[in-house]
């Protein structure tokens, strides 16, 4: 009887413990929207030739059972169904590069295309206590055939909230956005990959004006910082390592990950170094850990083997979390 009532106890304290995290969603059904497509083309300098790709969901069982995890159970929806996310990525991340002027369509059944084999696509859910904010990892990564072989591409994305009056306040800033921001990266690593284009210089430092001018007033500055990191021109690389001090966190980490984006390589050392530092937040060391991994150099993944050693052993949090961003690369 002492062991039955015991296991209860411990039952019903963890039951009591997520229903103060969560308020009242626990298993809630979080509505995906469909994002907004970048308004900005690509300069195309010749002829480009089309595209056709096939997404494949190469993710292990396991790893297709464990899309959302984290401190609280919840259920992604896309319009009233459950969320297939490899589907939903394909579509928003061509989408995406159509918008940006790329020649690129999703291929068909039987149709001759390029093959996109999706390892994993994840979401991790975290929140310490009931006043604390909830947070989301949203990532994704994929192995593409290209002309000179496969080729690693990711997207990782950290974003937080605290709800006031309603769990669905959490919904757009943890949830939506981020989606939002891993299929532009997702779409901003393929043109490398194939195509090689550039937003315009002039349109590069009319966006980073713009950021100067408005960052520190407007809540949502550090999605025009992400665009700067999209437009893949290195016209953009001396304001985000200026940007990557700022005081708001979410352009520092849009900075961040934005060099790594833009692969930016002569930044390693800049980079390790605010990996490395003793001052900061964990998230601002995160994201200058996933810009070393875009670079894509021996050097860069040389590095990343030293961290995972180093953290191989870690069973907290920021250990895990580490982990998981430095798996996306090796």
């Amino acid at each position: 009887m002492k062991s039955w009532n015991t296991s209860f106890t411990r039952a019903a304290a963890a039951s009591l413990a997520l229903a103060v995290l969560s308020g009242c969603a626990v298993n809630m059904p979080v509505p995906i929207t469909e994002p907004a497509a970048s308004t900005v083309a690509y300069t195309k300098g010749s002829a480009l030739k089309p595209l056709n790709l096939a997404f494949r969901n190469d993710q292990s069982d396991a790893d297709k059972a464990a899309f959302m995890t984290g401190t609280i159970p919840m259920n992604p929806m896309y319009k009233d169904k459950p969320l297939e996310s490899v589907n939903w990525i394909a579509e928003q991340t061509v989408r995406e590069m159509v918008a940006r002027g790329l020649p690129v369509t999703l291929a068909q059944d039987g149709s001759e295309a390029t093959r996109v084999s999706v390892k994993r696509v994840h979401i991790e859910n975290y929140r310490a206590s009931g006043f604390s904010p909830f947070v989301t990892f949203t990532s994704a990564r994929a192995d593409v055939e290209t002309p000179q072989g496969m080729r690693r591409v990711t997207a990782y994305v950290k974003r937080a909230k605290v709800p006031v009056w309603s769990f669905n306040e959490v919904i757009d800033p943890t949830f939506n956005e981020p989606l939002s921001l891993l299929t532009k990266e997702l779409a901003a690593k393929l043109n490398q990959q194939f195509f090689q284009q550039v937003v315009g210089t002039d349109q590069v430092e009319s966006l980073a004006a713009k950021i100067d001018r408005d960052a520190a007033t407007r809540g949502d500055a550090y999605l025009d910082v992400y665009q700067l990191g999209f437009s893949n021109n290195p016209a953009a690389i001396p304001h985000l390592v200026r940007l990557s001090s700022h005081s708001s966190e979410y352009v520092r980490l849009a900075a961040l990950s934005s060099l790594g984006i833009l692969k930016a390589q002569g930044q390693l050392g800049f980079l390790i170094g605010r990996f490395e530092a003793p001052a900061g937040i964990w998230q601002d060391r995160a994201m200058a850990l996933k810009a070393i991994g875009d670079l894509d150099t021996p050097e860069s993944r040389a590095y990343l083997e030293k961290q995972l050693s180093k953290f191989s052993a870690g069973t907290d949090k920021e250990a895990m979390w580490t982990k998981e961003i430095i798996g996306l690369y090796l």
